[in-house]
């Protein structure tokens, strides 16, 4: 064999070698990067569905809870026969109790160096929930089986000694919470089908938001794991296979490598979001035409009794009677400005007519007709939400392009009525 032959042959072994050492660790960042982001779009999908079970449900009062709503109630934690929280005694009705104990220990290194070492480790725990009732003016028996307990409160830790220390996180008798429920046929609040039975300090508003945050920033790291994935790949080859040191322009071939790992992961999430929001805004219209049909179910009733007291309310009755919007979204949202109007004129009715208060009848179905209002206002609110979101996700870049492919169309936005609900008519 002649020496350049010899020589074209050691280059072409030398060079089919040189990516043998790199090729596995490259793998693990280009496969590892977006699986962590897929898991992480997975959480993100589980996120927004618990983020819309908590948006969906309306803060209310207990005396307007129907059975079977999801609600949020905000009152006073009471109980007739509380617990007693150990060592603390504070009365309450959850609590989670540790006793620990410091425990140190010496170890020698190879060095002959001596380290000490300590930590508490727990010699006693114990915790305990009981039903208890929800006071906002009213009560209401809330059941704590199976429920998410975000409302405890950590006790100030006490030390027995320097090395014995107790600790309890409570909801004492007295807090203020939130909780998240489904209103139960026998008119207890506990945890139903997707619905938890969720206890937390926060208000709605506050929790919601927080859920949402946690969202955003799922899809975020799922993003950046992806995007890292592939640019730690590439900047593991280059500094591997590149002899000397590599250059810049040969480390910035790591941007596009990364962009490359991203774009499949930033496109399914997406693509997902968008999904998951469509199917919303559907859902929140069809909780507002639910509540448009209770609402229209008392109609006829209610036309009757007041009829026989105000005939010459003739031109309002009638509009009361018509009260019933369309079934698409856009025929519901152009008319609902008017019949929110026309049923807050219903509600005053026996401010013009005192001799209303007197009908039982009445007064049942005026206290019912309140309790949709309130519900409507927030099923409304709650659907004008998602339809600006989804509007606002069609109309930006970059989700607009994927917005395009999809066909999506903005969705219309009911006007409704801003003045408040009048108040009850009896408390």
């Amino acid at each position: 064999m002649d020496a350049g032959a010899g020589y074209v042959l050691a280059m072409g072994t030398e060079i089919l070698a040189m990516p043998t050492d790199p090729i596995l660790p490259a793998l693990g960042f280009a496969l590892g990067g977006p699986l962590v982001g897929a898991w992480l779009l997975r959480s993100m999908s589980r996120q927004d569905h618990d983020t819309w079970v908590m948006a969906r449900a309306p803060a209310l009062p207990v005396r307007t809870l129907a059975v079977g709503d999801d609600a949020w109630v905000r009152g006073i934690v009471d109980a007739e026969q509380p617990l007693v929280c150990p060592v603390f005694d504070v009365d309450c009705v959850s609590y989670s109790y540790q006793r620990e104990r410091e425990h140190t220990w010496t170890t020698t290194d190879k060095d002959g160096k001596t380290k000490h070492h300590s930590e508490w480790r727990t010699e006693r725990s114990e915790s305990r929930a009981m039903d208890f009732v929800l006071d906002d003016g009213d009560r209401l028996l809330v059941r704590v089986k199976d429920a998410d307990n975000e409302a405890g409160i950590a006790l100030r830790t006490i030390y027995e000694t320097s090395r014995l220390r107790h600790s309890a996180t409570v909801i004492e008798i007295g807090a203020e919470i939130s909780v998240l429920a489904v209103k139960q046929d026998d008119g207890s609040f506990a945890a139903e089908r997707e619905v938890p039975c969720l206890l937390t300090r926060r208000t709605r508003e506050e929790r919601v938001r927080g859920s949402a945050r946690s969202e955003g920033w799922l899809f975020f790291f799922a993003c950046f794991f992806a995007f890292a994935g592939g640019a730690g790949a590439a900047a593991f080859w280059t500094a591997q296979t590149t002899w000397g040191s590599p250059t810049f322009a040969q480390w910035l071939v790591c941007v596009p490598v990364g962009l490359l790992t991203l774009l499949p992961i930033w496109w399914v999430g997406s693509f997902n979001q968008l999904v998951r929001l469509r199917q919303q805004v559907g859902a929140a219209f069809r909780q507002v035409d639910v509540d448009l049909s209770v609402r229209a179910a008392l109609v006829p009733n209610l036309v009757e009794v007041v009829r026989s007291y105000a005939a010459h309310e003739r031109d309002l009755l009638a509009q009361l009677a018509a009260i019933r919007a369309g079934r698409d979204a856009k025929a519901a949202a152009a008319a609902e400005r008017e019949a929110s109007a026309a049923t807050r004129s219903v509600l005053l009715l026996h401010e013009r007519s005192p001799q209303l208060r007197a009908d039982t009848l009445y007064r049942d179905l005026h206290d019912r007709l309140w309790a949709v209002e309130e519900k409507l206002a927030h099923t409304r609110q709650l659907y004008n939400d998602i339809a600006t979101e989804w509007n606002n996700r069609i109309a930006m870049v970059p989700q607009s392009i994927v917005a395009s492919l999809m066909k999506c169309r903005a969705a219309p936005m009911f006007a409704g009525d801003d003045e408040p609900v009048p108040p009850r008519l009896s408390d």
